[in-house]
């Protein structure tokens, strides 16, 4: 079964984990990503990168802190490297912990620096070896990656993220085969979100730089993309 997401559907907004976790402890590592669910989460939203010999791995920034490229270096090199005293976690492993634990993951696909479509199907394939698609939502900045994916896995759930306001929600992202997208505080209009939630499409709130706001109350907000579980939980009233 496809993930649900539509508020309508679960009942209440749900709260993803930006990068595993931040603040505490080194986003996107195995500290982020367990503390996340430990707190809480719905769903924990990781970076996902490949190394050159095409081993998906954790990690936002496309350079290391000395400079290198990730995409110039082997798993055997990158695997070394530490960040604040943690090792990158690799997808795979991470892909078995979230099917052992039932935990729901955001793969935010960083497809920039590789070849077009390359990181996408190592990604698709590591989902079938690990047996978790159907608890994976897949999240692209290349919109065109997004569209392909679609094509060659209509049955994968995908979500388009935004940068600005479309003139045509609806249109556009049913163009490209989006099922969610995510929407930045600020850069959007309610009427918006009643023409999206009409297709179907289900939409994550991010980037919320005003906490006391009566958002959550007015408007449905399927998903609340936060560094912390807890913050989250705080800002929507949750016990």
């Amino acid at each position: 079964m496809p993930l649900e997401l539509l508020k309508s559907k679960t009942g209440r907004t749900l709260i993803e984990s930006h990068r595993g976790m931040e603040g505490d402890v080194p986003e996107n590592s195995w500290s982020a990503v367990q503390l996340g669910h430990k707190l809480g989460a719905d769903l924990i939203e990781i970076d996902i990168q490949m190394s050159q010999d095409c081993v998906p791995f954790l990690r936002h920034n496309y350079q290391l802190p000395d400079g290198r490229w990730c995409h110039d270096l082997s798993w055997n090199e990158l695997k070394q490297f530490k960040i604040q005293g943690e090792p990158l976690p690799k997808l795979e492993d991470v892909l078995v912990w979230a099917r052992d634990e039932d935990v729901t993951l955001s793969l935010d696909i960083k497809t920039i620096f590789r070849p077009e479509g390359s990181l996408t199907k190592e990604v698709v394939r590591l989902l079938e070896r690990t047996n978790t698609r159907d608890k994976m939502l897949l999240l692209f900045i290349d919109h065109n990656e997004l569209f392909q994916t679609k094509l060659a896995y209509p049955e994968l759930m995908l979500r388009a993220l935004l940068r600005g306001r479309l003139a045509h929600y609806t249109e556009y992202l049913q163009r490209i085969g989006a099922d969610c997208a995510s929407l930045s505080y600020g850069m959007f209009r309610p009427v918006d979100i009643g023409q999206l939630h009409s297709a179907g499409i289900s939409i994550a709130l991010g980037e919320l730089w005003n906490p006391d706001v009566n958002f959550f109350k007015t408007l449905e907000i399927d998903i609340f993309t936060h560094g912390n579980p807890a913050q989250a939980r705080k800002i929507l009233q949750y016990q």
